[in-house]
């Protein structure tokens, strides 16, 4: 197993930040596309589930290449693997900006997703090495402040458009330019420990197994129905996050400034909040219970169901931005909750791969089809009543993240593990049985 390695307090506040910075850049260009609905439509003559089926392209690519990208993590320096996707989703965007038709638009789309699937991969498993068990849950939430900081800020460029940027194509131009900035900085970032082709291919288990590796993580009751859990969360967060600009503007009369800086801010706000509460309990509560993070999901999934549904059936603008505002700080709450679960399941060399599998199964299973299936759905009865119905999802979640906690609680040793000997991690929760 490389070993591990040391860093001055500097360097890792450097090393984190640049890490952030690509999540935030992630769910910039990421986002972007939905705040622009209208001139996509127009421009491309494109229909609601046309419209849709973008994210279903991104979600393709993203999806496809998390396995490959998370098999290739226990191989080659990860640092310089994410650097090579932020470069390839940003430039990506730009060309969304260029595409001269539907079908250029939709493989450039497909580029991101192929892109960003390296920062899901990479990011939280890198974040989790660079610092200790304790500081875990903390650090992956300050790393997912970059999903409603990045996502706020691809609404508030599409957003612009018309008022301030003459040409909606310029928007994707803005979104692209930082990630290659990034991409430099990444390139240059130290391996939080030891890894060489020739050290992984050696002496590291993972990589002997290569994609079989992914088979061993499903025998982890825990790991699935973690998995399950963050399914049954997108295929509601995907088609909010995606249609809710068009459904403020039509549905409830907004102008695009008063919808783009109304659900902006939410996020923003719900974001922040949502990620730092998860962050600080969940470390705390993980003193005292492993199964602490998992919990702390289960309960926010199950408070964001009546929120979300007041804030979508109420026409009232107040009462809906604030119900919707405490269901999006429960689903962001979530997100490190899940991260920290997975991390703590699996030993270092094990963390791409599972968090690629939990990629490739959400999209697959969630919001592959989701949102070109709820644009036709949206068409039929209306978003609103698409809208509520698509709540219910989070029921699932909640129940799948509190029978996964009763699985992490049950855990006993000799546990399943794609490492064994003095590699593997001393505070991970191995794997346990199906």
């Amino acid at each position: 197993m490389p070993g591990s390695r040391s860093f001055s307090r500097s360097y890792l506040v450097f090393a984190l930040a640049v890490l952030a910075g690509a999540n935030f850049v992630n769910y910039l260009d990421r986002q972007v596309v939905s705040a622009l609905e209208r001139e996509i439509v127009a421009a491309f003559s494109l229909s609601k589930a046309e419209f849709g089926g973008l994210w279903s392209a991104f979600t393709l690519g993203y999806m496809a290449f998390a396995p490959v990208l998370g098999w290739a993590a226990s191989r080659w320096p990860r640092t310089r693997l994410f650097a090579v996707c932020v470069a390839v989703w940003s430039l990506a965007t730009i060309a969304s900006g260029l595409a001269p038709d539907k079908t250029t638009l939709f493989f450039s789309r497909f580029l991101i997703g192929v892109g960003e699937a390296g920062c899901v991969v990479m990011g939280p498993a890198l974040v989790a090495e660079y610092v200790s068990d304790r500081a875990r849950g903390r650090m992956l939430a300050l790393y997912a402040i970059g999903m409603p900081l990045g996502g706020t800020a691809g609404y508030a460029v599409g957003g612009m458009v018309g008022p301030v940027i003459a040409d909606w194509r310029d928007a994707f131009l803005l979104a692209g330019l930082p990630g290659i900035v990034l991409a430099i900085l990444l390139y240059g970032l130290r391996e939080p420990r030891e890894v060489s082709p020739a050290a992984s291919m050696s002496t590291g288990t993972a990589a002997r197994l290569g994609f079989g590796g992914y088979l061993l993580l499903l025998r982890s009751r825990p790991m699935v129905l973690l998995i399950v859990a963050q399914t049954f969360a997108v295929i509601m967060l995907v088609p909010m996050l995606h249609f809710c600009i068009e459904f403020f503007q039509t549905d409830r009369g907004m102008t695009k400034i008063e919808a783009t800086t109304s659900f902006g801010a939410t996020a923003l706000v719900a974001g922040i909040c949502g990620s730092l509460i998860a962050g600080w309990l969940g470390d705390r509560l993980a003193r005292r219970w492993r199964s602490a993070y998992a919990r702390l999901a289960a309960v926010a999934y199950a408070i964001a169901v009546p929120a979300l549904w007041i804030g979508f059936a109420s026409e009232v603008r107040a009462v809906s931005v604030i119900a919707l505002g405490i269901g999006a700080t429960a689903l962001f709450a979530s997100v490190p909750a899940n991260n920290a679960s997975i991390a703590n399941l699996v030993a270092p060399q094990q963390r791409a791969m599972a968090f690629a599998l939990t990629v490739f199964a959400t999209h697959l299973l969630g919001d592959m089809v989701t949102p070109p299936l709820f644009g036709a759905v949206a068409e039929s009865i209306g978003t609103e009543r698409a809208f509520l119905w698509i709540t219910l999802a989070m029921v699932g979640a909640s129940l799948s993240c509190f029978a996964a906690a009763r699985a992490i609680d049950r855990l006993t040793d000799p546990a399943i593990s794609l490492t064994t000997g003095p590699g593997a991690s001393r505070s991970a929760a191995k794997l346990g049985p199906l």
